[in-house]
């Protein structure tokens, strides 16, 4: 198995998971829990994804061509840019929450 990220799109399940170990040592143990606990990490996802990835890129000039084309780093995870991942988040922690309380957790 590959994991894809570009930049510090590595932190993406990083934050997933210390979430999820935060929970487990506070002792929740309730699955609505530890899946928003996951869904809110998110928001450290988005935060620093906005801000690492407005940052503006190197401008370079092709001297054969006279094209000037932007150089800079995308931090993504997965080919989603990090600030996005909130959205994903929030999608699958709904999913299983939804699951949770189908099931009578």
């Amino acid at each position: 198995m590959f994991i894809v990220f570009n930049g510090r799109g590595w932190l993406v399940p990083i934050t997933a998971i210390g979430a999820i170990a935060l929970c487990a040592v506070t002792g929740y143990r309730d699955p609505r829990i530890v899946w928003s606990a996951m869904a809110v990490s998110g928001l450290v996802d988005h935060h620093f994804g906005r801000r690492w990835n407005s940052v503006e890129g190197r401008l370079l000039q092709d001297l054969e061509t006279g094209e000037v084309h932007e150089v800079k780093t995308i931090h993504s995870f997965f080919w989603i840019p990090m600030q996005h991942w909130l959205w994903v988040k929030i999608g699958i922690a709904a999913l299983f929450v939804a699951i949770a309380i189908d099931h009578g957790a």
